[in-house]
């Protein structure tokens, strides 16, 4: 993992530390967009709605916001897609951006339009936040209940205490500019690594070669999966889910409508992740044991 450590990201590191200093959490209210959550996002005086994706893996401003921060295209950043399509856009590097009041720093932002990518009828898009502004602070994501909730030591060790820790590892493109985290599945052979997503609207996404593993058929688009996660200390958290079997570049991808049914503390600093159910739901659709 290679990440450019800037005077923007060591500053980032400071507020940071400063904010886990204070005596309560910071609940931020995420808005929707059909069926991905939204957050609210001032730059350079400048406030607008973004798409707030786990799996985006760079946060993304609109060409009109950069030009309104003072930010000149610089250089460019290159990653992939799911599907294995190159994405190339510039960069705004040493961004600060300001979400319900509390200062964030994205080290390396990418310039892009995002407009022809949503539907036209839908309010204004002016970026995508993703997890590498988040790099350095514990946070809280309750999508069922449009919450993100940055942590203070206290809560994050309350909110940790009953929970399951599960595996992770992190996805990086661009030269360790982008970060996506991945969660392990377990299978007979061996772990499959499966990209957290809130910006998918699909339940699971998976490889053709992660089919077999689940005992699915690769050649099947569309098919039924009981999806496990398990922690160190042997608890699951489980769901009941309807796949779709494509060529991706990834193992899988877990979305939307599973997340919104757990609660999930990230600690991206210390490489952890901890998840719990959002409330007690049917049997037959999620559950720990």
């Amino acid at each position: 993992m290679v990440l450019r450590f800037s005077a923007v990201l060591a500053a980032a590191l400071a507020l940071s530390t400063a904010a886990m200093a204070q005596t309560t959490p910071h609940v931020v209210p995420l808005g929707d967009y059909f069926g991905i959550r939204t957050v609210e996002v001032t730059v350079a005086g400048e406030t607008g709605q973004f798409l707030f994706d786990t799996g985006g893996g760079i946060s993304v401003i609109s060409p009109a916001l950069a030009e309104k921060a003072g930010c000149t295209p610089f250089a460019q950043i290159t990653g992939f897609r799911l599907t294995g399509e190159r994405l190339t856009m510039p960069r705004c590097d040493d961004l600060a951006i300001t979400i319900d009041g509390e200062t964030l720093a994205v080290p390396s932002a990418g310039i892009f339009d995002l407009a022809p990518l949503l539907p036209p009828d839908g309010p204004r898009i002016e970026g995508l936040i993703s997890l590498d502004v988040l790099a350095a602070r514990p946070f809280t994501l309750e999508l069922e209940a449009g919450r993100l909730t940055l942590e203070t030591p206290e809560s994050l060790a309350a909110r940790i205490a009953t929970a399951i820790e599960l595996p992770i590892q992190f996805h990086r493109q661009a030269g360790g500019i982008s970060l996506t985290v991945m969660a392990g599945v377990p299978t007979a052979g061996g772990d499959l690594w499966m990209q957290l997503d809130s910006g998918s609207v699909a339940p699971v996404l998976l490889a053709k070669t992660s089919a077999d593993p689940l005992g699915l058929d690769p050649d099947i688009e569309r098919q039924p999966l009981r999806l496990v996660l398990r922690g160190g200390d042997g608890r699951e958290i489980a769901a009941e889910v309807q796949t779709r079997v494509r060529d991706m570049i990834i193992d899988g991808n877990i979305g939307a409508p599973v997340m919104k049914d757990w609660i999930m503390t990230f600690d991206l600093a210390e490489g952890r992740l901890w998840v719990q159910p959002a409330a007690t739901p049917p049997a037959s659709t999620t559950g720990v044991r």
